[in-house]
């Protein structure tokens, strides 16, 4: 399977709405059009943004905020179901790592995605904080 990564911010938010959904990340249909909205500001308004692509299939995509010196946060990363398992979801965070190789990178992530960072070499933070507004989330370092 070709896949083909880009750097970019113009991206089909259409698609990647589409894919939110899929992975039960969004989950009110009459929110829709709220939803692209503040998820094509997110991404506009990131400093780097990666996306992965079948064609013109959206397969995946992912986010960077950073202050460019200390830290950094990968966030919105997402994979189609139907590419799950393919080495993508690697290749996006391998992607946002390699852009800010000095700096120290966190993330929020569900429990059950918990493995997959461990196996990207991150560990889940004692002193992490979160204030709870919806599901539980773990918060993962590198």
């Amino acid at each position: 399977m070709d896949i083909l990564y880009k750097v970019t911010k113009e991206l089909d938010f259409e698609q990647m709405v589409d894919i939110l959904y899929e992975t039960k990340c969004l989950r009110h249909p009459k929110k829709r059009k709220i939803y692209k909205a503040a998820i094509e500001k997110a991404f506009q308004n990131s400093q780097f943004v990666v996306s992965a692509w079948h064609g013109t299939e959206l397969a995946g995509f992912a986010r960077v905020l950073t202050d460019e010196s200390l830290y950094a946060s990968i966030w919105n990363f997402m994979v189609s179901p139907k590419y799950q398992k393919k080495g993508i979801g690697k290749q996006l965070i391998n992607k946002c790592l390699e852009k800010y190789p000095k700096l120290n990178f966190f993330l929020f992530a569900g429990d059950n995605s918990a493995d997959f960072y461990r196996k990207m070499g991150f560990e889940i933070h004692p002193h992490g904080m979160n204030l709870k507004k919806g599901p539980d989330v773990c918060v993962i370092y590198n």
